[in-house]
C-alpha cells in the first residue's frame, strides 16, 4: 500500500515536473529568460530521476535493462544548473561560454560511461543479473558524485547567504537560503542511506526513493519562489560597484580634444539615442565617435563625475521617466518600456532607476498617474 502511494506520488510529481518545465520554457519575460531556462532544466532533471526511482520501486529494470544505469551522470548537472541560476537570478549575472566548463564533469561521465551504455539490453541484464550487492566502482562513482554536489551546494549557500546579508529583510532570499540548507541536509541523509543499503542487506528505506523525494520538495519549493517574484523585484547587488573615480592622475587628453569629443559624445546620446542599446560597451561607444576605451573612460570620469555604465543609465533612466509620463505609452508594461530605453534586464532597470530617481518604477509610475 504504501509502495503504491509513493508510486502514484512520484508519478504526479514528474507529471507536474513537465508542466513546469514547459510553464518555465514559454514564459514570456524576457529578463528572466535565461533564469527560467536553467530552472527547467535543473526541474527536467529531477523528472529524470523521479521516473527512474519510479521503476526502481516497481522492479522494472527487469523489463527495461538499458534505464538501470540511465541516469547514472544525471546528478552531475544539479549542482551547475543550481550556481548558475543563483548566479543569475541574484546576480544578474549572464550565461556565458566560460560557464559550459561546469558541465564537464558531466561530459567526461558520459564518456565514461559510453561503452556500457552501447551494449545490448540483454548484456546489460545478464550485468544486473550477476550482481547480488552494487559494484565497488558504483559506489566510488556515487561518492564522487556526492561530494561534486556538495562543493556547488556549499557555493550555492554561500551566494544566498551573502544575498541574504545585504537585505535580510527580502523574502526571497531567506526562502533561497532554506532551501538550499534543506537540499543539502537532504543529499547528506542520501548518501548515508546509499552507504547503510550497501552494508545491510534488506535495509528498509531505499536511497533511491529517498533522493526523489528529497527533490521533489526542492524542486517545487524553489519553483514556487521563482514563480511568485513579484515584477518590481530588485536583487540586491552581491558586490558593491567602485566608486567612480573623479579624474586621473595624468589626463591624455587637452582641453580642446576633451571639449571636442564631450560634444560628440553628447550628440550621440542626445540625438543619436546610443544608449537605447542594451548592448553598447565602452569599446563600442568609443570607436563610433573615434577615441579609445580608455580615452572614453577619462572623459565620462572628468566631465560627468561618474563611470560608464552610471553615465548609459542616466539617459535610460531619464527616457524611461519620459516614456511612463506618456499617455500613449500607458498600456506598455514597465519591462518593456525599460527595455526599449536600453535596459537589458528588470533587475538592472530597477537598481539603476532607484539609485537616480529614489524610487522603483512603480512607485514613479504609480505616483504621475495619481496627480
Amino acid at each position: 500500500m504504501e509502495s503504491s502511494f509513493l508510486f502514484w506520488l512520484f508519478v504526479m510529481a514528474g507529471g507536474q515536473g513537465l508542466f513546469l518545465c514547459w510553464s518555465l520554457l514559454t514564459n514570456e519575460r524576457a529578463d528572466l529568460r535565461v533564469a527560467n531556462r536553467l530552472l527547467s532544466a535543473l526541474v527536467f532533471v529531477f523528472v529524470l530521476v523521479i521516473a527512474h526511482a519510479c521503476l526502481s520501486m516497481q522492479g522494472m529494470f527487469g523489463r527495461y535493462p538499458h534505464a538501470a544505469s540511465a541516469i547514472a551522470a544525471l546528478p552531475l548537472l544539479i549542482g551547475p544548473l543550481l550556481l548558475l541560476y543563483l548566479r543569475n537570478i541574484l546576480d544578474d549575472a549572464p550565461f556565458t561560454g566560460r560557464d559550459w566548463r561546469h558541465f564537464a564533469p558531466f561530459a567526461l561521465a558520459l564518456v565514461a560511461w559510453a561503452p556500457y551504455y552501447l551494449q545490448s539490453a540483454e548484456a546489460k541484464l545478464a550485468i544486473l543479473q550477476s550482481h547480488t550487492r552494487i559494484p565497488l566502482y558504483i559506489i566510488g562513482f556515487g561518492l564522487v558524485k556526492a561530494v561534486h554536489l556538495g562543493v556547488y551546494l556549499i557555493a550555492s549557500y554561500r551566494l544566498v547567504a551573502r544575498a541574504n546579508r545585504v537585505q535580510p529583510e527580502e523574502k526571497l532570499f531567506r526562502g533561497l537560503r532554506r532551501l538550499t540548507l534543506l537540499l543539502g541536509l537532504g543529499i547528506g541523509i542520501d548518501a548515508v542511506i546509499f552507504v547503510l543499503e550497501n552494508i545491510f542487506a534488506g535495509f528498509p528505506v531505499s536511497s533511491d526513493t529517498f533522493g526523489a523525494l528529497v527533490m521533489i520538495g526542492f524542486v517545487y519549493g524553489l519553483a514556487h519562489l521563482a514563480m511568485r517574484m513579484p515584477l518590481d523585484y530588485q536583487p540586491a547587488p552581491l558586490s558593491e560597484p567602485e566608486p567612480a573615480k573623479p579624474s586621473y592622475a595624468a589626463s591624455q587628453l587637452t582641453p580642446d580634444d576633451s571639449a571636442r569629443y564631450l560634444r560628440d559624445l553628447s550628440a550621440c546620446m542626445e540625438n543619436e539615442h546610443a544608449y537605447r542599446d542594451g548592448e553598447l560597451s565602452l569599446e563600442a561607444l568609443a570607436s563610433r565617435i573615434g577615441m579609445s576605451a580608455h580615452e572614453l573612460s577619462q572623459l565620462v570620469n572628468q566631465s560627468c563625475g561618474m563611470n560608464f555604465q552610471e553615465y548609459l543609465n542616466g539617459f535610460r533612466v531619464r527616457d524611461l521617466k519620459t516614456a511612463m509620463r506618456d499617455p500613449l505609452q500607458s498600456g506598455a508594461s514597465i519591462l518593456e518600456l525599460g527595455l526599449a530605453a536600453g535596459f537589458n534586464s528588470k533587475s538592472s532597470l530597477n537598481r539603476a532607476f532607484k539609485k537616480h530617481v529614489g524610487m522603483t518604477p512603480s512607485e514613479f509610475r504609480g505616483g504621475e498617474n495619481s496627480e
